[in-house]
């Protein structure tokens, strides 16, 4: 383009790290009248960026709180009209029969086998999808922007939701295994494990290396006080109305942080230096083949090369490690969700609604270990009066053996979970188990150190695909195990925990061959 040329036309080249995923397709010759809606003018949706670090760090709390508080209050009743659907079935009795079936007829093996075979595919479902949609998503988030992603995410997940509402209001007409479809919902946007990358992202572009640990674990207690403070609310209230109120109430939580994404100020940062950098190296042999390149077929083969390109940040073996200890965090998350009210409701005779107060034991302990214990342990591994065995020589090496202290008792907390022959020693495991929760905040924190700052929503993209592989297999292994343990009796019926004790011991295992880098 000469200088004679319309000024304010947007050259071809112009197609940048930061640019709209869908902008290589466009040509700027296109006539203004014919402009089309696309994904990008989500960016529309615009808030002036604030470069204050904490007003964002709080927005994303609150949001994060809201939005997690959906899982807590869908789980357990959820899990209580499965298990009412498969208790008829058992007995052979119609959808007309009144009311629900006493929760003690419907603790026999066979039921409860169902029940979890049934959540199991589900769960892997999601997961399934939710690795395929991980990476276009979080490349999409770099290029158009944090927010508008996120709140699509959600937008999906709520789809979701509305079909499972739908299959098991009409279970007496349609087979419940339906609900496996809802995993669907996550193509658009990508779900969680999206949401989860964009969060751990925002929270980086907005913090110093020396905050960024605390932020992760406020967030963390954030989603935590949403999951396992939920499920006190749902029990109470399933006592009260019966499951349908929480299960809406969900609904209406997942809605409302989908909108309030909207007002987070976006905190992707676009840098002209690098951008023109990046430019120059395009303009040679991909500009023309980027140019032409129109269609599903090229836009796949786009994101394949751009997921080829992020697999090369992975060149420190201490990164792969911590990539690796992302396998063990939805096994650990499962196990004190939904599986754990199944779990706690057949082995201890306890009614559904009430295992929600255990969840909500368990979350409280997690708060107070986030908000006292953990910030008084960064601060005093750090001090000069220290003894030396224990003392940091820097945040990093402080986080590093903050997260092998915390796999250490966790692993030790779930061992006493399978081995609790009574309801009090399950919760002193809970308590082992939540002095030991800040293991994925300390080790995604470690992670951060190893690519630069514009990468990152790459990087947590693959963390959560990492993740999402973890949760493939979770909930069947669970499952499984479970099956296991109630056909061989007695103390093996805690089987679910030792091998999730296992996995967990391995992770930490992992971590005492993880080295900081020399310059963070």
């Amino acid at each position: 383009m000469t200088s004679g040329d319309e000024p304010n036309r947007p050259r071809d080249t112009d197609v940048t790290e930061t640019a709209p995923l869908l902008l290589a397709s466009e040509r700027p010759r296109r006539p203004s009248h014919r402009t089309r809606l696309s994904v990008t003018s989500l960016r529309s949706v615009h808030v002036p960026k604030i470069h204050n670090g904490r007003t964002i760090i709080n927005l994303l709390c609150i949001i994060i709180l809201i939005s997690s508080s959906s899982s807590g209050f869908v789980d357990i009743p959820k899990t209580r009209l499965l298990e009412d659907a498969a208790c008829r079935q058992y007995y052979g009795l119609d959808g007309t029969a009144a009311g629900p079936i006493d929760e003690k007829h419907c603790k026999v093996n066979a039921i409860q086998n169902k029940v979890a075979l049934t959540l199991a595919i589900q769960s892997s479902a999601d997961a399934a999808v939710g690795f395929l949609a991980a990476f276009p998503w979080g490349l999409a988030a770099d290029r158009i922007g944090r927010k508008p992603i996120a709140a699509l995410a959600l937008t999906g997940t709520l789809l979701g939701t509305l079909w499972t509402m739908a299959v098991v209001y009409f279970h007496n007409t349609l087979p419940v295994e339906l609900i496996w479809l809802s995993s669907a919902g996550n193509i658009i946007g990508g779900g969680s494990t999206v949401i989860a990358g964009i969060v751990l992202s925002m929270i980086a572009d907005s913090t110093t290396e020396e905050e960024r640990a605390v932020a992760f674990m406020r967030i963390h207690v954030a989603s935590l006080c949403g999951e396992l403070g939920a499920p006190a609310l749902a029990g109470a209230i399933m006592a009260r109305a019966g499951p349908w109120p929480p299960i809406w109430i969900a609904a209406t939580a997942t809605a409302l942080g989908a909108v309030a994404f909207l007002f987070v100020p976006e905190t992707l940062k676009h840098h002209p230096d690098q951008e023109n950098a990046l430019e120059t190296e395009s303009v040679g042999e991909g500009e023309e083949e980027e140019e032409e390149a129109t269609g599903l077929k090229s836009r796949v083969s786009h994101v394949i090369a751009r997921f080829k390109e992020s697999l090369s940040m992975l060149k420190s073996t201490s990164l792969i490690l911590l990539l690796l200890t992302g396998l063990v965090s939805p096994p650990v998350l499962l196990g004190t969700s939904q599986f754990m009210a199944q779990f706690l409701s057949k082995r201890y005779g306890i009614e559904l609604y009430k295992t929600g107060y255990v969840q909500s034991t368990y979350g409280a302990v997690q708060v107070v270990q986030a908000l006292v214990i953990l910030p008084w342990l960064t601060r005093y591994v750090m001090k000069s009066t220290t003894p030396k065995k224990i003392r940091a020589p820097d945040e990093h090496h402080r986080d590093l053996s903050l997260a092998r202290w915390s796999y250490a008792l966790l692993a030790i907390g779930i061992f006493v979970l399978g081995l609790a022959p009574t309801l009090a020693g399950f919760v002193f495991g809970l308590v082992l188990m939540a002095l030991g929760s800040g293991f994925n905040s300390m080790t995604r924190s470690l992670m951060s150190l190893y690519v630069n700052p514009e990468h990152r929503s790459r990087l947590f993209s693959l963390v959560a695909m990492v993740e999402v592989v973890g949760s493939v297999y979770a909930q069947p292994l669970l499952a499984a195990l479970f099956a296991l343990g109630m056909r061989l009796g007695g103390g093996w019926i805690g089987l679910p925990y030792y091998g999730l004790s296992v996995l967990i011991a391995f992770a930490a295992a992992l971590l005492h061959f993880v080295k900081v880098p020399n310059e963070a």
